[in-house]
């Protein structure tokens, strides 16, 4: 490692146990910094001392100096870079090196002190410095415990962990990381990719490489590979991790199917945490057949469509802490997939149900309330888009475009199973032609409506119903389990003047002071009378009575009627509108003695 003698400006190296404290310089590049060859020159250092390339390296040996350090590591001058072995060396060191070192000065070019303290114009200056835009600053920032910060002139604006609330609202990074408090690796791969998303290299190659360190990763250079790097340090990435965030990326926001071009792909990342159940996360790698993973899948009525489960969460910071568990919809078959960019590319499947929990009126309801993530888990393969498509070319082609559907409708339920469909299978649907059971969408069109006429206002409440039917033929006839009715619905009101009504726990929308509709949210329930479901007429009736019951404000998000469980907890904007604008995903069990007997052993084993 080579360091500049504060005192005699000479360059010295050190290795091993021989290095002496040090200060470390982050700066962003000029149009010509100094380099090793023209700083050992002692002629050129003193011809160009008043440059600012030169400038700033010896006010930082200034500073060194009154802070009582005698050596000082500059990057444009402490790396001869006519050598690829070195730089390759040290791009693979330098997390480390701004680790151990004592202090770091961050030099900001574009910041302006305002008098004998910094104000407010100082730091909103700082918010726009140019230095929190780079991607080599980012490990600059985090990795060293001690920061100072200095503007043009080497006033000093403060210290990282002062000003540790204002950088983490200029970088997206949590302030317990810039204050050492919480460590690196407790943040999941997503955040930490997140906090690079709009960062920017001069080139391509190293918007992966100035990311080693904060992965903790080595890997070779290759600068002429391009955009490739990116994909070749998620690769070695997964090779020490077992954090399935890193496929927590909108696929709709990348060039690739498997992982993401560009850090910019992690829209979410910064609400993803680590999610590590009671067992360990099996062990998921690269293969010439794609990323080889074992997960619990959600199966869905569509044979070419299922969602993997990851060990990750979405946390939603804002409304207490309510969590989501992280779901990638995949197509294919024969248990080899790709991503999904249609109908959407990542789901947040509740965990927590807000429209529960935070509700009083319901504390007793809670109890029962059971956790559907499935727990046993299937192997299978992520691969290329060209891998799947060459195999299933025609079929995935069918299942693709069945999502597209003219005119889109507004709102829509995605059916799903999550411990499979326990001998069931799908029998009809009412309205039958709402059904697309091809991409596992119900899309109820059949519309009742009641009116309500006052003195106040007028008042039509919407309801866009059906029932789902499923049926065993494994049980005898007179089983009343033999078929299972679950019924959706949207409900809504439009109503033709103002008024201000309590927001329910179920209210999506409020009313503007002109009147229009009001989203109140969806319900779904399993029917009682099972035994009706081979008559049509009685099965209207059933749902009849179930949109009177909506109609009264009963809008359940989950229910439960003897061995049947119907959740629908998690809802989503489709980016495209397609099938329909609006989704609710919908999960049934029909095993729901047996879920509870599960969850029963768990909680003994774990206890």
């Amino acid at each position: 490692m080579r360091l500049i003698n504060a005192h005699t400006l000479e360059i010295e190296y050190f290795t091993g146990t021989s290095i002496p404290k040090y200060v470390i310089l982050s700066h962003t590049w000029l149009a010509k910094e100094a380099t090793f060859q023209k700083w050992t020159n002692k002629w050129t250092r003193l011809t160009h001392k008043h440059r600012p390339g030169f400038h700033k390296i010896l006010a930082t040996c200034r500073q060194a100096r009154r802070d009582g350090l005698e050596y000082v590591w500059v990057d444009t001058v402490c790396i001869d870079k006519s050598s690829s072995a070195e730089l390759s060396e040290a791009i693979n060191s330098m997390y480390t090196w701004y680790e151990k070192a004592t202090i770091c000065y961050v030099y900001l070019s574009d910041v302006a002190a305002s008098g004998s303290k910094a104000n407010d114009d100082t730091f909103d200056s700082l918010r726009k410095s140019r230095w929190f835009t780079r991607g080599w600053t980012l490990q600059e920032l985090i990795a060293p415990e001690h920061v100072q910060f200095f503007t043009k002139d080497w006033e000093l604006l403060g210290a990282k962990k002062a000003l540790a609330v204002l950088i983490s609202t200029i970088t997206g990074i949590d302030a317990a990381c810039l204050k050492k408090e919480k460590r690196l690796r407790d943040y999941s791969i997503a955040q930490r990719m997140t906090w690079a998303a709009k960062r920017e290299t001069t080139r391509v190659e190293d918007l992966a490489y100035c990311l080693l360190g904060i992965f903790g990763i080595n890997m070779p250079l290759l600068y002429g590979e391009g955009p490739k790097a990116f994909m070749r340090l998620q690769e070695e990435i997964i090779k020490v991790s077992d954090d399935h965030s890193i496929l927590a990326f909108e696929t709709n926001l990348s060039d690739n199917t498997l992982f993401a071009h560009h850090p910019s792909a992690f829209v979410k990342g910064g609400c993803i945490h680590p999610n590590y159940g009671r067992h360990l996360t099996l062990p998921f790698s690269m293969t010439n057949a794609g990323l080889a993973m074992t997960t619990p899948l959600i199966q869905t009525l569509s044979p070419y469509w299922v969602l993997a489960v990851f060990n990750c969460v979405e946390v939603d910071i804002e409304n207490n802490m309510q969590r989501s568990q992280i779901c990638l919809p995949l197509f294919g078959k024969d248990n080899q997939f790709m991503r999904a960019r249609i109908p959407i590319s990542l789901i947040s499947r509740k965990i927590d149900d807000p429209y529960t929990l935070n509700s009083t009126e319901n504390l007793g309801a809670v109890a029962g309330v059971l956790d559907l993530t499935p727990r046993s888990e299937t192997s299978y393969y992520i691969s290329y888009f060209g891998r799947v498509y060459s195999a299933y070319g025609r079929e995935i082609d069918v299942a693709m475009k069945g999502f597209q559907v003219y005119p889109q409708p507004d709102h829509g339920f995605m059916i799903t199973f999550p411990r499979g469909m326990a001998g069931y299978r799908l029998h009809t649907a009412l309205p039958r032609q709402d059904l697309r059971d091809d991409i596992s969408f119900f899309i109820p069109t059949s519309r009742y409506v009641r009116s309500s006429d006052s003195s106040q206002k007028e008042e039509e409440m919407h309801i866009c119903s059906g029932l789902v039917v499923f049926k065993n033929d494994s049980l005898s006839d007179d089983d009343p389990s033999k078929c299972v009715g679950v019924y959706l619905a949207f409900v809504a009101t439009t109503s033709s003047i103002a008024s201000d009504t309590t927001t329910s726990t179920t209210t999506l929308k409020t009313t503007t002071s002109t009147g229009g509709t009001q989203d109140l949210g969806w319900a779904c329930k399993v029917s009682p009378t099972r035994e009706f479901y081979n008559n049509r007429t009685n099965a209207k009736q059933v749902l009849a009575m179930a949109n009177q019951e909506a109609l009264l404000g009963n809008c359940p998000h989950y229910h439960r009627c003897e061995n049947t469980i119907v959740s629908a907890r998690t809802r989503f904007q489709t980016p495209k509108g397609e099938p329909c604008k609006d989704t609710v995903m919908v999960e049934i069990v029909f095993d729901a003695e047996e879920l509870v007997r599960e969850r029963d052993a768990e909680e003994r084993d774990f206890e």
